[in-house]
């Protein structure tokens, strides 16, 4: 984290300003140098800046291990570089994910309840086993080198200015391979926000680049000051919460005036599939991280071999080719350029899904704008499998 985010975050229940405390800070996270530098005793540090001698030291400047504090009596740690801005009763997640952080430091923490102190000694007797708490915490940090260059679809192919300067907040970000895009694409800050620990990932993934902070917290209580952000984008992400409309509803409030906010949601056209694919999540989300793996495995090396990797050789015969692309299924067309990763990382995500929705274009129309400041709004259809929905805050 570096220290100029204390100037967009706040409390996430009061929405108060904070006040962070370092206790391991890493100089020049380009070089990668003094990661070990410790910080006695936990200093204060300024509330609107960084304490290094100048703002341009901050992109130097990365603390590490620490806590952020509010007035309130809400606190909240950083590990591994990302704070973690979740409300007290999601703490136990971070007791039972990173243990050995509170063992290091709960001298300098505050101090944790009762209940909370129980589960971490739970938790540090069982350290070594494999955290089951969240799924997307498992895949993205599995497979947090997946690639695929689909940023721009999921925008509804913006033009090439469209994020030069802005503040930006990608919303479900997993392990931060569309923040690193839109900072290719100019914009001047981003903030990469997941709820799970997929966020280890993306900070791992970014932290050479200065523009982007990874955060992790809740999309339906996002820790930002009102009207700091100009784009808002959720890509493939929204649609697996458990009320999409709130959610969209409730980024668009943290917008600025002429700010974005852009979603990509699942269309519920394809109902067969989506049928089917319900059925399978009955008994894959009541397995383990690791079963579900390996039948994601599976069933991408049989639709790979059987299905896509065939249509790629046909289609190269040029008196097939017509013929192919109209009795072929869009999936097989859709993943033809993708490799073999994209797959069974896909296959992967469809077997995980704690919830998922899917919506037509009139219902998203009919009720998502309603009670939003959102003046400039559009459903732009992506074909069968999704959507994309967008809406801008009138400037005055």
């Amino acid at each position: 984290m570096k220290c100029r985010v204390l100037e967009t975050i706040v409390c996430p229940s009061c929405k108060s300003s904070l006040r962070m405390r370092s206790f391991l800070e890493l100089k020049d996270p380009h070089g990668q140098t003094d990661l070990n530098r410790g910080v006695d005793g936990g200093r204060p540090l300024c509330v609107d800046g960084c304490n290094v001698g100048s703002k341009d030291k901050c992109v130097e400047h990365e603390i590490i291990e620490g806590c952020l504090e509010c007035a309130c009596g809400g606190w909240y740690p950083i590990i591994n570089g990302v704070p973690r801005l979740l409300p007290e009763e999601l703490r136990h997640n971070f007791l039972e994910y990173y243990p050995n952080f509170f063992e290091k430091y709960g001298q300098k923490l505050p101090p944790l309840t009762e209940s909370e102190a129980s589960r971490l000694s739970k938790a540090l007797e069982v350290k070594g086993k494999e955290d089951t708490i969240y799924r997307f915490s498992y895949e993205w940090n599995t497979y947090k080198d997946y690639e695929d260059n689909n940023f721009e679809k999921g925008l509804g192919y913006i033009d090439g200015n469209f994020l030069a300067g802005k503040m930006v907040l990608d919303a479900g970000c997993g392990a931060g391979r569309h923040a690193k895009e839109a900072v290719k694409r100019g914009a001047k800050e981003v903030f990469a926000l997941d709820i799970s620990n997929s966020v280890d990932a993306a900070f791992e993934n970014t932290v050479a680049e200065p523009s982007i902070h990874v955060i992790q917290g809740d999309i339906f209580n996002l820790p930002f000051k009102d009207g700091t952000l100009d784009l808002i984008y959720s890509l493939w992400a929204l649609p697996h919460t458990h009320n999409p409309p709130e959610g969209f509803r409730g980024m668009s409030r943290h917008l600025r005036e002429g700010g974005t906010i852009i979603v990509y949601l699942y269309s519920d056209r394809r109902k067969i599939a989506h049928r089917t694919l319900a059925a399978m999540r009955k008994v894959t989300l009541k397995m383990p991280n690791l079963a579900v793996n390996v039948i994601a495995f599976t069933l991408g090396t049989i639709d790979f071999s059987l299905c896509i990797q065939p249509y790629r050789i046909l289609n190269r015969v040029k008196p097939l080719k017509r013929l192919l692309d109209r009795v072929t299924p869009t999936h097989i067309k859709l993943y033809a350029p993708r490799t073999f990763k994209t797959c069974r990382t896909d296959w992967l995500d469809r077997l995980f899904y704690p919830y998922v929705h899917y919506y037509s274009e009139k219902e998203v129309l009919d009720d998502w704008f309603k009670n939003t400041d959102l003046s400039e709004t559009a459903v732009l259809s992506a074909g069968d499998y999704g959507m994309v929905v967008r809406g801008a805050v009138e400037k005055t």
